[in-house]
């Protein structure tokens, strides 16, 4: 049985990070502490129980064994990917910092500055827009702002304790790509807002109902459609700390997008 363990974790324990990094190694060291204890057993007597198991070849002449090769070939991969393609690293650490190693770090963004080239986005029907994003300004609202909230929701305690509205405003202009475009697009899942030691804000949906909202403050449509040349001016609702100030606007293709973030600070 050991024999027979040992051989299957050989060959089908390497698959995933942590089994490759601590589950596997962990269990062939905690089966060599069996396999040293069996050893001092004394030989089984013919007969008693009952008949006994045949057992069979030792493990490193089964074919299983050759499962221990699999992570020196992982290392031994990594060895030759880092020779071929030296740059992948600092590629790797530059996407970090939010530079790529054809260019220099960006200086900050401040509102009312362009995104540096055109965001690509796709809308409901997967067709894809770029779009010149700039965001404005930032409005500060009341703590009681929120009670609204809390009464919408019939609640009898404060939903969002110790914190206040804050209205960020995007202007996006569809420069080029597939269009027309339709559906929200441009802002949803995409704005963000971080408050002072990086905290960030809540966003809030369904705003068309909020007293709170300022009056020109325009949520993107549901069933709004794009064109080429158009823009408009968007604002989205934050949930933030009272007490700390909104220092930066952010904005990313979309929520899934693992690509450093365009900032623009807040004066």
């Amino acid at each position: 049985m050991l024999r027979e363990m040992t051989g299957k974790t050989l060959w089908q324990g390497w698959w995933s990070p942590f089994s490759l990094i601590a589950f596997t190694p962990f269990t062939l060291i905690s089966n060599l502490s069996v396999r040293a204890k069996l050893n001092k057993l004394p030989p089984p007597v013919p007969g008693q129980p009952g008949q006994q198991l045949d057992p069979g070849v030792a493990l490193r002449r089964r074919p299983a064994a050759l499962g221990a090769l699999i992570p020196l070939a992982w290392v031994l991969f990594l060895v030759i990917q880092t020779a071929i393609h030296p740059a992948d690293a600092a590629t790797s650490e530059s996407v970090k910092n939010g530079t790529n190693r054809a260019e220099k770090p960006r200086s900050a963004l401040k509102l009312g500055q362009s995104s540096p080239e055109a965001q690509e986005i796709l809308d409901n029907d997967m067709k894809q827009g770029k779009f010149v994003i700039t965001p404005q300004q930032v409005v500060m609202g009341k703590p009681s702002d929120l009670d609204e909230l809390d009464e919408l929701d019939e609640l009898d305690e404060k939903k969002y304790p110790g914190a206040t509205l804050a209205w960020a405003y995007v202007n996006a202009e569809l420069v080029g790509g597939d269009t027309p475009l339709s559906g929200p697009t441009v802002t949803t899942d995409r704005v963000g807002l971080l408050s002072e030691g990086g905290r960030q804000g809540t966003p809030l949906t369904f705003i068309e109902a909020l007293k709170s909202r300022p009056a020109d403050c325009q949520p993107e449509k549901i069933n709004a459609t794009w064109r080429k040349g158009e823009d408009h001016t968007l604002c989205v609702p934050f949930v933030v700390p009272k007490a700390r100030n909104v220092t930066t606007v952010t904005y990313s293709r979309n929520s899934l997008d693992d690509s450093p973030r365009l900032k623009w600070t807040v004066d």
